[in-house]
């Protein structure tokens, strides 16, 4: 072969590895709009962009990863069970397709999607993992810098938002604290579990250094609920990885010391206070009032309709309980029937309950088995395989289940954009990533 014709392969290849790249980043690049929910049209056209990347992959080969099959599969009867009770309830074909619904009502059709995605094998799941992970760890590390500068200093308030009773938040380029909260407290734990796992010295320097950049950014959101999810993360993965008693409650006070200067330089603890000072009045109480008729309202929709509930996107049409009309069997199965149709931001604050009040026991039970597959699958793969990189991944996407499971108390996570694009992307790639893991598909140990 003589050299131009070497150049020329060579430039090929070259090429070839560029292309590929840029798909990979294509794929994940929903993971960089996490944080500019103000400008929603960049999170919608880079997840078309990634579906139509599996899609026409999909349509080449026509697989998917065995490890995904039951978990899209049960995805997929979730999907059409709430269709079912979309359109049960008379809603209408154009309202269902309208941007509107899918922005608010239903934005659980929209940000499980990842889970359909990367089913498909198009990529090698450990490189796309290691993109999807860099993107996360620069862009809420820039955010965050930015964010402590302009809360510190005052200097410019492009990230922040004020409010009367936790004075000023940071939101990035989020409409609100809670879900640039709730994001940021998953993110932390991923720099945690990276900082635990890694053996390379300067590398774990690096995640210790992005881990309190998370952390500060997190604090700065005030965001209550994504404290304590936040909080049962950190147990979770330090109990999991030290799995001893004794190292466990001295990591434990670790970073609570090391976390005490934190939490007054940022206020913390004037709003962890206000959870208990609120139901004594004051500026918080009307928002923990708020919640708790919030919440009274989904128990007794639910109470009405237990089997089914009143229809899947029907919770905030009914906007005054004593004025509404349930067709059907009292305390059986009723469904909300009347054609006023609102689309807002107004939910149960509880995913639990958001889930029982519109699709009863039967839906409830549904996205809490799907979420019990997913956790089971990971935590078999954790403990068969014997590869400390992939173990890494493995613990990330349990720890970010045991999160959402603790924040979908205070708001509903489950069907939050913010918070279920990233867990979706990355669960999904940690799925697919058991594929490549030669202890557990070497020995034929099935994880599923």
């Amino acid at each position: 072969m003589n050299k131009l014709q070497l150049f020329k392969n060579n430039k090929e290849e070259n090429l070839i590895k560029i292309i590929y790249l840029l798909l990979i980043i294509i794929s994940v690049l929903p993971s960089a709009f996490l944080l500019v929910n103000l400008k929603p049209y960049l999170m919608i056209f880079s997840m078309i962009a990634s579906l139509s990347i599996s899609l026409i992959f999909f349509s080449y080969k026509s697989i998917i990863t065995i490890y995904h099959k039951n978990i899209i599969i049960l995805l997929a009867i979730i999907y059409i069970y709430l269709i079912l009770s979309y359109f049960a309830t008379q809603q209408t074909l154009k309202n269902f397709f309208s941007y509107n619904f899918l922005k608010n009502d239903g934005n659980f059709f929209f940000c499980y999607l990842p889970f359909f995605i990367f089913s498909v094998p198009f990529f090698n799941y450990k490189k796309v993992l290691n993109i999807f992970y860099s993107i996360i760890f620069f862009i809420f590390s820039f955010f965050a810098i930015f964010g402590i500068f302009e809360y510190l200093t005052k200097f410019s308030k492009f990230t922040l938002q004020y409010n009367s009773g936790a004075g000023y938040m940071f939101v990035a380029l989020n409409f609100a604290h809670n879900a640039t909260g709730s994001v940021y407290a998953v993110v932390s734990i991923f720099a945690l579990v990276f900082f635990l796992k890694e053996k390379t010295k300067k590398y774990k320097i690096l995640y210790a250094i992005i881990f309190i950049i998370c952390v500060f950014g997190l604090f700065i959101t005030k965001s209550r609920g994504s404290y304590v999810g936040f909080i049962a993360g950190l147990i979770f993965v330090l109990w999991m990885h030290f799995r001893s008693i004794k190292k466990f409650f001295i990591s434990i006070l670790i970073f609570f010391i090391a976390s005490i200067p934190f939490i007054f330089i940022t206020n913390v603890y004037k709003r962890i206070f206000q959870i208990f000072t609120s139901f004594r009045g004051g500026t918080d109480a009307y928002t923990t009032i708020t919640r708790l008729e919030l919440w009274k309202k989904a128990w007794y929709l639910f109470s009405k309709s237990p089997i089914f509930g009143i229809g899947f996107g029907r919770y905030n049409d009914i906007e005054q309980i004593n004025y509404y009309r349930l067709q059907g069997i009292p305390g059986i199965i009723t469904f909300y029937n009347d054609k006023n149709f609102i689309f807002n931001t107004s939910h149960a604050h509880n995913s639990y309950l958001q889930f029982l009040s519109e699709t009863g026991i039967v839906g409830l039970f549904l996205i809490l088995f799907f979420w019990f597959i997913c956790y089971r699958t990971i935590l078999k793969a954790y403990i068969l395989s014997d590869n400390e990189y992939f173990k890494k991944f493995y613990l990330v996407g349990m720890a970010s289940i045991v999160i959402l499971f603790i924040l979908a108390f205070t708001e509903n996570y489950f069907s939050a954009t913010t918070i279920m694009i990233c867990i979706s992307i990355q669960l999904s790639l940690t799925i697919g990533l058991i594929s490549m893991d030669e202890k557990i598909n070497n020995t034929n140990l099935k994880v599923v």
